[in-house]
């Protein structure tokens, strides 16, 4: 078996750079195999003309013939004596040939980098695709390609998807950022790796169009998609969870950069995948129960992997629903800190006050400008805008402040005060603005003022219909 070895990787010879035509090269190398092959079948001549002088009945009866006095084999023993050897010979080689390519010999593939695979890879594809091989030579050069690309896609798959996921424990981010975060690139090229692979081995790419299903390299193919299946599922739960802590420190930079950014940088990438249906090439051709069991096995990972990506789709939806609960959490925090005490909101003055409470711009500048500065959405800004005066409300409410009528004037100013600074925030854009000016929560927080002016010592309760915000003051002269 290592002759063997010895001999096919010295008669062929990968791709180099010189005069010599590609097909001349081309011609050489088929030369170099069947030679090869008609050396292997010497061997067993000599080996068939031992048996003959020496014990040929170990061949048996109908194996020979008697000529002019003399026994010899038949020519049909011969052919079946050939074929059974070189089957056996080639299959023990292809079991190591692998092996001894990547980790045995003195220059081991495996110990450079994976581009060496590679690209001896693509080279015996090409070679066995395009010449006529001896089926059990063919048989075993086709398994060392598949060896090579298993090996392949498992290094890059280790390395890249090793960076990405030691990255995510700390989302970084250039300050110079701004189409992701660092880590999110990561996983942007592990995709454009897998996808890249699975590709390789759909028709149409390097493989014809129409071609059976027994020429396809399924196998190659599952240990690619079943990394992909791993990679998408992992690159969600980053994504998510990267956004509950950074939502918590309120750096909206680099959590829009991630929504905004990374997922759909890697949904960009996923959308090149091509994969093939294989249901009706299934149920129409007669194939082995290996190739019937990984076209199952296949059509069950991309099932999974389809799985998947929808759920990254609706994860930015997802992130963007963690961030309206932390954005209530962190807007009753801030009116812990800036709200004013309860005798504020039960002063008496004979005027009416003008200006809006210092802690309104102090909660808006806190809150809301951070999500403004740095990306460009009405939808977002309404949300963050509506969380923030229906905490506003919720906060009050929960403390059952009291207001004089001087107070609950004051909290209409402030009510107020919030169209006042949309207005003369200069960072929004014109868009952006209208649409906040628009917002119904601002009717609702407008309404709440007057109503406890309306009703001096009264207790009101006001309870929105449809699920909206229960609120109950108390408003005393």
């Amino acid at each position: 078996i290592l002759s063997n070895y010895s001999a096919l990787t010295r008669h062929l010879t990968p791709p180099i750079t010189s005069a010599t035509s590609t097909s001349e090269v081309e011609a050489s190398n088929i030369e170099s195999v069947q030679a090869f092959v008609n050396t292997q079948n010497e061997q067993i001549l000599r080996l068939l003309n031992v048996v003959q002088e020496i014990s040929p009945q170990l061949l048996g009866t109908d194996a020979l013939k008697t000529s002019k006095g003399e026994t010899k084999l038949r020519g049909s023993a011969i052919k079946k004596v050939k074929n059974y050897y070189q089957e056996v010979a080639w299959g023990a080689l292809s079991s190591i040939l692998d092996h001894v390519i990547l980790w045995w010999s003195r220059e081991a593939l495996a110990t450079h980098h994976s581009h060496g695979a590679q690209h001896l890879k693509d080279w015996l594809r090409q070679f066995i695709q395009g010449n006529e091989i001896p089926p059990t030579v063919r048989s075993a050069l086709q398994n060392l390609c598949d060896a090579l690309g298993y090996h392949t896609t498992i290094t890059a798959w280790d390395q890249t998807f090793r960076l990405a996921y030691t990255s995510a424990f700390e989302c970084r981010s250039n300050p110079s950022a701004t189409e992701g975060t660092d880590t999110g690139q990561m996983f942007v090229e592990l995709f454009q790796l897998l996808v890249t692979l699975s590709n390789e081995c759909e028709v149409g790419g390097e493989w014809v169009i129409g071609a059976p299903l027994v020429e396809l390299p399924l196998s190659e193919q599952i240990v690619v998609l079943h990394r992909m299946d791993h990679s998408v599922h992992t690159a969600r739960l980053w994504a998510i969870q990267e956004t509950k802590i950074i939502a918590h420190t309120w750096d909206l930079d680099v959590l829009f950069l991630l929504v905004k950014g990374d997922v759909v940088n890697c949904l960009e990438e996923l959308s090149y995948l091509e994969l093939a249906d294989h249901t009706t090439a299934l149920s129409m051709n007669i194939i082995s129960v290996q190739v019937y069991m990984c076209t199952k096995m296949r059509a069950k990972i991309v099932s999974e992997v389809k799985a998947n990506i929808e759920l990254l789709q609706i994860c930015p939806a997802k992130c963007i629903d963690t961030l309206a609960k932390i954005c209530r959490v962190i807007s009753l925090a801030n009116l812990h800190m800036c709200f004013p005490q309860s005798n504020y909101w039960r002063k008496n003055n004979s005027t009416s006050p003008v200006a809006a409470s210092l802690y309104v711009e102090t909660y808006f500048e806190k809150v809301l400008l951070p999500v403004l500065e740095v990306i460009e959405d009405h939808e977002t800004s309404n949300m963050i805008l509506r969380i923030m005066c229906e905490a506003w409300l919720d906060y009050i409410y929960l403390h059952r402040i009291k207001f004089s009528e001087y107070g609950a004037q004051q909290l209409l100013t402030d009510f107020a005060y919030v169209s006042t600074w949309v207005t003369e925030c200069s960072i929004i854009s014109q868009n952006v603005r209208n649409h906040l000016l628009k917002n119904e929560v601002l009717r609702r927080c407008e309404g709440v003022g007057r109503l406890l002016l309306r009703h001096p010592g009264e207790a009101i309760a006001m309870r929105k219909r449809l699920g909206k915000l229960n609120v109950e003051f108390t408003c005393t002269s």
